[in-house]
């Protein structure tokens, strides 16, 4: 009987995924506030890869505005773009999932930085029930979906509000990134033929991890 519940549950995550997908499907051209701190920077003698790290950094960009930048705007090669990207987008992570809760509990004394924090606890719980439901995997789908609430700095602060482990929630986060970076990569350079394909490689990966867990379930069953 788990099965077929588990198999529904895993049909109607692909479907809803699907949705959100194609819904976040990029222009060709980055985003007009990230190209414009990108010429900023540029202007300031920055290399314009490092450009493309640091706007991947910011959490109001990430890999939605540090990759098409860097492609579209700055004209780097795209494999040196997505390196540049995931790896700055992810310097943030490990701090964030170690020293949130100690600089919280010290800076929140402070009637504006309360404000702050409240604003990060609330968005982190508005965004939880994806990953209370599949845990490590929900959160690293999270993070996969290049949407504008989503990426490593609210899945960082998710997995910080749910108390999950440090350094799985570091893994599966990178993971996440990872795929971000590709998807958001194939929706730059291709357009609605990178959207397809971004689609079929999630599915592909979700279908392989469903697979695996039925079959695991029966072999304990």
């Amino acid at each position: 009987m788990k099965l077929p519940s588990l198999f529904k549950k895993r049909i109607i995550l692909l479907y809803f995924l699907s949705i959100l997908l194609f819904s976040s499907a990029l222009p060709a051209g980055a985003d007009e506030k990230a190209a414009d701190a990108a010429h900023i920077l540029k202007e300031k003698g920055i290399s314009p890869l490092l450009v493309t790290g640091l706007i991947s950094m910011v959490p109001i960009f990430e890999l939605r505005g540090g990759i098409p930048v860097g492609i579209g705007v700055l004209k780097q090669n795209l494999f040196l773009v997505y390196l540049y990207a995931v790896l700055f987008n992810l310097i943030p992570v490990f701090p964030v999932l170690l020293l949130l809760n100690p600089v919280k509990r010290l800076l929140e004394k402070l009637p504006v930085f309360s404000r702050f924090f409240g604003f990060l606890t609330a968005k982190a719980e508005k965004n939880k029930k994806l990953i209370e439901k599949y845990e490590e995997f929900g959160l690293m789908l999270f993070v996969a979906i290049p949407l504008p609430v989503t990426g490593a700095w609210t899945g960082s602060l998710v997995a910080v509000v749910m108390g999950l482990n440090v350094v799985k929630s570091f893994l599966f986060i990178s993971l996440g990134v990872l795929i971000a970076g590709v998807v958001v990569t194939l929706l730059t350079v291709l357009g609605t033929t990178g959207i397809i394909l971004a689609v079929a490689i999630l599915l592909t990966f979700i279908i392989v991890y469903t697979v695996n867990i039925i079959r695991k379930r029966s072999d304990t069953v």
